[in-house]
């Protein structure tokens, strides 16, 4: 994780590590919704004194507030809950084919949430890097097998496409983050089961979702960043600076979407901007920035993240923090679902690729190079083909979003059914959705295509469990949101005779309620972290 603008970054803890007595206690009270000061000694370990102390100053900052008494036989017990107007954050994702944008409260709860297409390439921009497997075979080879992903035919992917606007989820109230399962009528998760869950209906940027003040205003509004006037061009909030110029490159392209974005967003929610805290902005690839021949879409190319954050900071005036998207679902998961701070569990995520988060004690694992949780790049095929990466056999070359689309559209079966004819251009996201709905309706080329590249997440998943030994797997982003149908059972076949037979465990994998919006929530929460736990 990359922060910029004098913000020290958050310090990583060590092995062991046992967390502060701030952190503890909002993450307690974060997980449980609203607790008693002596419920919290209980629960954090820390002694009642220090938990007083410790309460007061919180509540002397308005990030806990107290809500009503609770009989228990003696004398009532005053209950703690936080404040979900306190503090709030600024969540980004960008990812290949379209960036969502999202403004988060300490509780985890959508305030608001936009989406709008990635900026698309312009005459000229660079291709792909050299070295990409799909540059040389473009996919061309599994027409003759029609489609097949098996580890006899499986390869290339086409190039990324553009401009896919995906759906977006309703609100959750900010009070009342979802919980993984349990919740508006859905089945709940219980040990060594799959909980699936329905994707959700589009919604658009506004929605207060029963925040406090939260209204949705009129398009146009002025939501001022600290220090910055409106903006007259932008008609919504006022950044210094922030007029890119249109004939610019298309790194200035990029910059110009993230500020119109957020712009948009905070004039949309009603909140008072001056209790934003910062901005996240989480991309498929390591926090740390592009590789030398990373796979990146056209508008990231030319980025990395220091320069990013440092570049949006001074157009918004706020900090910026820049993390890999996987690792930022896995953080937002434990921050909007209430994973216990003490349960470790991956979050594996699909968008147009294939990554993990993993998260231990609350933290998020990122490893020496902050490139943890390269889930796409497990090898399942010893002597498969060549992945962009330098590598061969790796789970997102062989059954990765973009190879599931390249068979359907090869298949002039698959094409049909998920109606793919008429959509060139639209993006892998939107594409892999087409192919997934059509297999939920019961088309079965589509849902061939899906059962195959499941069984090698499968295998992948597998080894994630087994090498980490978590009892919890949280499927997440918007490639899971619209299949988890049938890689969830999948992964549960995998994993639950050996669990059965050898660990004595029980793994649990359910799909994120927040599935489609994890990565930006994620961003948000990151964000919320690094302040309050200082």
């Amino acid at each position: 994780m990359r922060e910029t603008v004098g913000e020290p970054a958050p310090s990583r803890p060590g092995r062991g590590r046992r967390p502060a007595a701030r952190e503890s206690i909002l993450d307690a009270i974060r997980a449980s919704e609203q607790l008693s000061r002596v419920e919290l000694a209980a629960v954090t370990g820390l002694t009642e004194a220090a938990v007083s102390m410790t309460v007061r100053r919180l509540l002397d900052e308005g990030l806990v507030v107290e809500t009503g008494r609770t009989p228990t036989g003696g004398k009532p017990r005053t209950l703690l809950r936080l404040d979900p107007a306190a503090r709030l954050a600024v969540g980004v994702h960008l990812d290949r084919d379209v960036t969502t944008f999202v403004l988060t409260g300490q509780t985890g709860g959508v305030i608001s949430r936009l989406a709008r297409p990635a900026p698309a390439a312009r005459p000229g921009d660079a291709p792909p890097p050299s070295g990409d497997h799909r540059a040389a075979h473009g996919g061309d080879h599994r027409a003759a097998h029609g489609g097949d992903l098996s580890p006899a035919h499986a390869g290339g992917v086409p190039p990324t496409a553009t401009a896919g606007l995906l759906p977006m989820p309703g609100p959750t109230p900010a009070d009342r983050p979802a919980t993984v399962g349990g919740s508006d009528g859905l089945p709940s998760a219980t040990a060594g089961t799959f909980a699936g869950f329905p994707s959700s209906a589009a919604s658009t940027v506004g929605s207060s979702a029963g925040f406090p003040g939260a209204a949705a205003s009129a398009a146009g509004s002025s939501a001022d960043f600290p220090g910055a006037a409106a903006s007259a061009a932008n008609s919504s909030a006022g950044f210094p600076g922030a007029a890119v110029s249109a004939a610019g490159s298309l790194t200035d392209d990029l910059l110009a979407h993230l500020v119109e974005g957020i712009s948009t967003l905070l004039a949309g929610s009603g909140v008072d901007p001056v209790r934003c805290l910062g901005i996240g902005v989480v991309w498929p690839a390591p926090a740390g920035g592009l590789p030398p021949g990373w796979d990146s879409p056209p508008h990231l190319r030319d980025w990395d993240a220091d320069r990013l954050g440092r570049r949006l900071a001074e157009e918004t005036g706020w900090p910026v923090l820049v993390e890999n998207d996987a690792t930022a679902a896995a953080v937002g998961e434990y921050w909007v679902a209430r994973v216990g701070p003490e349960r470790a569990f991956a979050a594996l995520y699909m968008g147009s690729g294939i990554g993990a988060g993993i998260v231990a004690e609350g933290r998020a694992m990122r490893g020496g190079h902050g490139a943890a949780g390269e889930f796409g790049h497990v090898c399942v095929q010893i002597d498969g083909p060549p992945c962009w990466c330098g590598s061969r056999g790796c789970l997102e070359i062989l059954a990765g979003p973009r190879t599931v689309v390249v068979a359907a559209r090869s298949d002039p079966a698959a094409l049909a059914e998920a109606g793919l004819g008429n959509t060139t251009g639209r993006g892998v996201a939107a594409d892999f959705a087409a192919v997934a709905r059509a297999a939920r309706a019961g088309a079965p080329r589509c849902l061939a295509l899906l059962e195959d590249s499941a069984r090698y997440v499968a295998a992948a998943a597998e080894s994630v469990v087994n090498l980490l030994d978590v009892d919890l797997v949280v499927l997440t982003g918007p490639g899971f949101a619209a299949a988890s149908f049938v890689y969830g059972p999948a992964i549960m076949r995998r994993v639950a005779p050996a669990d059965t037979k050898t660990w004595r465990r029980s793994v649990t994998v359910t799909v994120s309620l927040a599935a489609a919006t994890a990565s930006a929530t994620g961003a948000a929460a990151l964000v919320l972290q690094s302040h309050l736990r200082r």
